[in-house]
């Protein structure tokens, strides 16, 4: 019986091990599209950052209820961690499935950043001129702090 549990524990520790290397690689994702630091952060971080705060406060808002809303799709998330899981363990490894279940997990990034884009879109659309205008200002200094080669040229 020993013997039995030793030659279990190692796949039982793979899956644990996948299941936090998964759910890391899917915040890394995201936080890496919205909040990346360092000398070459993202345009979409700076582009949030640049809003006045009113508009910045209310995105983050919006932004909140998108990872809320991503939240609640749990059993998705669950689902396709199962189907890797299952076909990493499986006698013959079947590669379409594990194809989709990483695919399952892309899609659900993806559907995020693109609400995401969409509502920073809508906010910036509903600017007049003049406030469009000084977000360009803002928006040129938050890139000039971010870029390891200074200001871009205006």
């Amino acid at each position: 019986m020993e013997q039995t549990a030793k030659k279990r524990f190692p796949w039982l520790k793979l899956a644990l091990v996948l299941s936090v290397v998964l759910n890391f690689l899917a915040i890394g994702v995201i936080w890496g599209m919205a909040a990346r630091t360092g000398p070459s952060a993202s345009l979409l971080r700076a582009s949030v950052a640049a809003l006045p705060a009113p508009e910045r406060r209310a995105l983050r808002r919006e932004t909140s209820e998108i990872w809320r809303s991503a939240r609640r799709e749990g059993p998705s998330a669950a689902a396709a961690r199962t189907q890797m899981i299952a076909a990493l363990q499986a006698e013959e490894f079947d590669a379409e499935a594990f194809s989709m279940a990483l695919q399952m997990a892309q899609d659900r990034l993806l559907r995020i950043s693109t609400q995401m884009h969409d509502r920073l879109l809508v906010t910036v659309s509903a600017m007049p001129l003049q406030d469009r205008r000084a977000y360009a200002l803002a928006l040129q200094e938050q890139l000039a702090k971010r870029s390891p080669r200074g200001p871009e040229p205006r």
